[in-house]
């Protein structure tokens, strides 16, 4: 079959810094590696990276980047019998909503599927807000092998695990969910091929730090943790599965020779489970002499690392990583089933720091059990982390992501009531400094959240350059330098590239 994968373009706030990273979708690569290992004929459509430095307006409301919708359309092959879209971000919906809209009029007659968190989260909701056929549920890649042997085929789709749909009468049916792939290490490696990794080499906007070419990572699937407000749950499961460590080197040596890669990005859940894994894995490294860095951008717990640890990731060429307490506050942690002891967290903190490590961390206020004394020792750890040395301090405001626990209990008390254009945006938002919050905290209202937020980032950076002034001067080498010494440094560097791109893209257009 003919098979056409579509990243949407996201959208783009030079204050929030989760929307200026600009990687290649790994997710999506995994979909296209394992659908044409099946023989199909697949081609790709990266929005956002076939055009990194375009960027537009969506409705006069909100910045977007990479192709606009009709360029996207025009790369779509004529003959398409079945376009598959990814949704990550609960936000992006009005976007990618309207996309397939477009793509429907276009296509009246290919099977349009969608895959990823926002659809794993809202089935129901999605294919009655767009013109849909199907959407899969949780890791997709046998899910979706069925999907396409059965629309090839003309057979009902009841009997697809994983998939949510609408049947020819229009009524829709979500399936039993498939279970988690144990085998992960006979998944095909993401097929980059169909991807421009050079233009992401270019932009160098990656998660963590810049330190040379990157290419995203995944070394294990899931999390073992039940966090209320996670989307990980009803996405992943809380199985976690590592792979066998000897195949994730084999697979960054061959980025080394493919791509050049110099540095590699792990976008695992939760990357340190199993302090014997990350030894073993650190050991390949050295023992292959590979001269290489690595960072774990998206957080990692600290059950696992004491000094021998963090010893060994430094020199396998561990850069960063970043832990995810989210409050300061014990109470909170137990009532948001964050399983994270504080002192703890500390503790490994300070191996990692002394071991030459960079550590970030990751805070939100405005949890529904949030009170005023909760933000305060939030604030506590917050400055904690400023007077250890972290380089980085990631703080949100709380978002009520589709179908999680702490979302049900919101809509069970009519806090949430309907899911209009207003709350998917609130969740962009949340992680925006540069704007106004959306409060699910009855002693907070919206203002107040924002300011309560802002505070909190001015808190930690403000001792952290105090605390050494020489980061001041470090910030500014950084800027004229293709890498960065760490995130904070790298988020700010981004900061000014996208400002000058806006610029002058207003500049040429006047």
């Amino acid at each position: 079959m003919k098979i056409c994968l579509i990243e949407p373009p996201k959208f783009v706030s030079l204050t929030n810094f989760v929307s200026t990273i600009s990687m290649a979708p790994i997710g999506l690569a995994y979909i296209a590696a394992a659908i044409r290992e099946e023989g199909h004929d697949v081609v790709v459509v990266d929005g956002p990276g076939s055009a990194p430095r375009n960027y537009h307006m969506f409705k006069d409301e909100i910045r977007v980047r990479g192709l606009t919708q009709e360029q996207i359309i025009d790369r779509i092959p004529s003959d398409s019998q079945v376009i598959g879209l990814g949704c990550m971000f609960t936000s992006h919906w009005v976007y990618v909503r309207e996309l397939v809209f477009k793509i429907r009029k276009l296509f009246p007659n290919a099977h349009i599927v969608m895959g990823g968190e926002h659809v794993t989260g809202f089935p129901e909701y999605s294919l009655e807000q767009a013109p849909l056929d199907s959407v899969v549920l949780g890791e997709g890649e046998e899910t979706i092998v069925q999907l396409l042997e059965h629309v090839k085929k003309g057979l009902p789709l009841e009997n697809v695990a994983g998939v949510a749909y609408r049947e020819s009468g229009g009524t829709l049916k979500v399936n039993p969910r498939r279970n988690r792939m144990k085998d992960i290490n006979s998944i095909a490696k993401p097929a980059w091929d169909l991807f421009d990794i050079e233009k992401y080499h270019e932009v160098n906007q990656p998660h963590g730090s810049s330190q040379g070419k990157f290419m995203p990572m995944l070394a294990t699937r899931g999390c073992p943790f039940s966090c209320t407000f996670c989307t990980s749950p009803n996405m992943w499961t809380t199985e976690w599965i590592p792979r066998d460590y000897k195949l994730v080197v084999d697979e960054m040596q061959e980025y080394q020779k493919k791509y050049g890669a110099s540095d590699f990005q792990f976008e695992d859940l939760t990357a340190i489970v199993r302090s014997d894994w990350i030894i073993s894995f650190c050991d390949e490294i050295l023992k292959r002499d590979m001269k290489i860095t690595f960072q774990l951008p998206s957080g990692t717990r600290s059950e696992g690392i004491d000094f021998e640890v963090a010893t060994k990731l430094k020199a396998a060429g561990c850069h960063e990583f970043s832990f995810a307490p989210e409050s300061g506050d014990p109470r909170v942690l137990k009532a948001i089933k964050k399983k994270v002891s504080l002192p703890k967290m500390f503790d490994s903190a300070r191996c990692a720091l002394k071991a030459g490590i960079n550590v970030g961390c990751f805070f939100i206020i405005g949890f529904p059990e949030d009170d005023y004394r909760s933000v305060l020792r939030t604030y506590g750890a917050i400055v904690k982390c400023a007077i250890i040395g972290f380089t980085n301090v990631n703080l949100n405001a709380y978002s009520p992501q589709p179908n999680t626990e702490s979302f049900q209990a919101l809509q069970k008390a009519g806090v949430i009531t309907e899911f209009d254009d207003k709350y998917l945006m609130s969740l962009f938002t949340f992680q925006d400094f540069g704007a106004k919050k959306t409060s699910y905290n009855s002693r907070f209202g919206d203002m107040e959240l924002s300011l309560m937020v802002n505070f909190g980032v001015f808190l930690f950076y403000v001792i952290h350059f105090l605390r050494k002034p020489s980061r001041i001067v470090q910030l500014i080498i950084d800027m004229g330098r293709e890498s960065s010494s760490n995130k904070s440094n790298k988020m700010a560097k981004s900061f000014f590239k996208d400002a000058l791109t806006i610029m002058r893209s207003k500049l040429i257009k006047n």
